[in-house]
């Protein structure tokens, strides 16, 4: 397989790990600081800093976006990304200690999937339409026996 079309992939698998240890650290963040809000918004505010350098680096590069380019961007599109993203580190900062990392993703990824495969068979969000087949209900289905037995025993 050609490194441009298996890159993707090892770094979703990199990608992945990672996001798995990251309620964990905000887990002990929030208890720490005694509130899983104020885990979520010290990680976002470290999160953006870091982000903040990294585009400041490729800007200094490439160029910062035009003015006109902004003002065109729809502007929930400027909330929305991370509204969703603080729900998530919020959430998993506060029941991932409770019931148990593997248990948090396994639940998660079961309704991720199930959630994504209604955006993919709908096209919503601008997500080009694939249809939802019977082998994809299955694999759907077989991921959520997988997270209720990660959860239940």
């Amino acid at each position: 397989m050609p490194i441009n079309t298996l890159a993707p992939f090892i770094l979703t698998a990199i990608a992945g790990a990672m996001v798995a240890a990251q309620p964990a650290f905000n887990g002990q963040l929030s208890g720490h600081l005694g509130s899983p809000l104020r885990a979520a918004l010290v990680s976002f505010t470290a999160g953006a800093l870091i982000m903040l350098a990294a585009v400041s680096v490729l800007a200094y590069r490439a160029g910062w976006p035009s003015l006109e380019r902004i003002t065109n961007t729809p502007p929930h599109l400027f909330v929305i990304g991370g509204a969703l993203g603080a729900i998530f580190v919020t959430t998993a900062s506060w029941a991932a200690p409770k019931i148990g990392t593997g248990s948090f993703f396994a639940l998660l990824f079961a309704a991720q999937l199930i959630a994504a495969m209604a955006i993919d068979h709908f096209g919503l969000f601008g997500i080009e339409e694939r249809s939802v087949t019977l082998l994809r209900v299955l694999g759907a289905g077989f991921l959520s026996v997988g997270a209720w037995l990660v959860v239940n025993h």
